[in-house]
């Protein structure tokens, strides 16, 4: 009887070591703990479901506007020039999305921080010491719009309502793909200009991918030779021989800057002789709808875009 009892003290004492050996192992995790919403997940990440935080900061506009989508108040929004949902306004502002204000940030004690994940590298070095999650979403296709929705849905509880959205807009890129339905396909190319330089617009890039949803036929895409880069420089030779039908000017810094320096480059005599520019099909994108990287204003920006590949 007393080998039993000392046996079963040895495995108590033993059941209680392990236990605090994972409790110590749990505290020294990183604070900060990412929220992918597609990819695989990393260690000390939550599921979707077991969390539905009250404080919440908007990193980036598409992050903003996302949780206006869902009736949520943010305790913080980046600063930017570009408008953000109206009722959004009067709430703190933390920054811009690359280089946010860490003492900002951290006043308002938030419990999750929703960026891009472009920013994911220089943001956990930047918040490396606070104990708030991370949440970064891939902005960089059409597709992704609907992956984020439906993600940040399920991260809410908020399912109904991103089905809900995500049905409406399902039904109008219908209505549009349907509109252009049986029209010849375009050989398209997209220049990206800020005022100092310009560059070509690949499938990979967020309008690329806009172009190719609705057939038209990016000309740069053999250019990138399988690379997922989303813009390349180019040569007026390169121009020459891709000759295209349609050039999409697309602008991001500085857009009244950037479209006097495209209209500088454009009255100089050898983009007369390219069939866009000759057939008076030459367009400038607005920045509102088209951008760098995704929005949710692409069924706008969609259905623009038909009109202009298929007028």
């Amino acid at each position: 009887m007393k080998k039993n009892n000392l046996l079963m003290l040895l495995v108590l004492c033993l059941v209680l070591s392990l236990a605090a050996c994972t409790d110590k192992n749990n505290a020294v995790d990183s604070n900060v703990e990412d929220v992918e919403l597609e990819g695989d997940t990393e260690k000390g990440q939550n599921t979707v479901e077991e969390v539905e935080p009250k404080n919440i900061i908007a990193g980036t506009l598409m992050s903003a506007e996302l949780l206006d989508l869902f009736d949520i108040n943010p305790v913080g929004t980046l600063t930017t020039e570009k408008s953000l949902p109206e009722r959004y306004n009067d709430i703190t502002k933390i920054g811009s999305p690359m280089k946010p204000d860490l003492e900002i940030v951290a006043s308002l004690e938030p419990e999750l921080y929703i960026t891009d994940a472009n920013l994911k590298e220089s943001l956990e070095e930047i918040f490396k010491s606070t104990d708030f999650e991370m949440m970064f979403l891939n902005n960089n296709s059409y597709e992704d719009i609907f992956t984020n929705i439906e993600s940040l849905g399920e991260y809410l509880n908020k399912t109904d309502k991103s089905n809900e959205i995500i049905f409406e807009m399902r039904n109008k890129e219908k209505e549009i793909i349907n509109s252009i339905s049986g029209k010849e396909s375009p050989n398209v190319l997209i220049i990206f200009g800020t005022p100092e330089s310009f560059m070509i617009a690949t499938s990979n890039s967020y309008t690329g991918n806009l172009v190719e949803k609705l057939g038209g036929v990016n000309v740069a895409s053999d250019l990138a030779k399988g690379s997922p880069t989303p813009y390349l420089p180019f040569s007026l030779e390169t121009i020459a021989d891709l000759n295209p039908d349609v050039i999409l000017r697309l602008t991001h810094v500085s857009p009244e800057l950037s479209k006097k320096a495209f209209d500088e480059e454009f009255s100089k005599g050898f983009w007369s002789n390219i069939d866009a520019v000759k057939n008076e099909r030459v367009y400038d994108l607005d920045p509102n709808y088209f951008g760098v990287t995704a929005n949710l204003r692409v069924m706008k920006a969609l259905e623009e875009l038909a009109e202009i590949l298929y007028n």
